[in-house]
């Protein structure tokens, strides 16, 4: 009895430590908005505002990691050597649809920089739970014309 109660006990506090998200130490993690894009020699500095009003200027160097989600809701991930130019477009493309970012940056520059995913959870629900719903439909209407044809083959008989 007492060994159950201390793993339970185990168990329940291990969940609570794992409480949020966390960036390795010596990175700080922002969520916000581009607020401004600033195209220079081998860096792109961007300005950022959180969801507190609180402004950012970082840089995006060669070394950092892009996730970007294109208008066409395609993703893309590189780097700034892939193409600097098109990084600004995209960037840009963000920033005038108020498409939120996260990023994680020590220092002045960023290591890693991704768009949160535009798909809305509560939509997608909505049509798994209609499509759900029409199988359903549909496999038990199957199931009473099959159980009305056996009926009927084994009354003739």
């Amino acid at each position: 009895m007492k060994k159950s109660i201390v793993i339970l006990i185990f168990v329940l506090s291990s969940f609570m430590t794992f409480g949020g998200i966390n960036a390795q130490s010596n990175e700080e993690l922002v969520n916000g908005f581009i607020k401004n894009i600033k195209s220079e020699n081998e860096k792109i500095v961007i300005e950022i505002v959180d969801n507190f009003g609180n402004d950012f200027s970082l840089d995006i160097t060669i070394k950092t990691e892009i996730g970007i989600e294109t208008q066409s809701g395609e993703r893309w991930v590189g780097t700034i050597n892939n193409d600097q130019e098109y990084v600004v477009f995209l960037l840009e493309e963000a920033q005038h649809s108020l498409e939120p970012i996260s990023v994680k940056y020590s220092g002045e520059s960023i290591n890693s920089l991704v768009s949160y995913e535009s798909s809305n959870i509560k939509n997608n629900l909505g049509y798994l739970a209609g499509s759900f719903i029409f199988l359903a439909l549909l496999f038990f209407g199957y199931l009473f014309i099959i159980n009305n044809k056996i009926k009927i083959i084994s009354s003739k008989n």
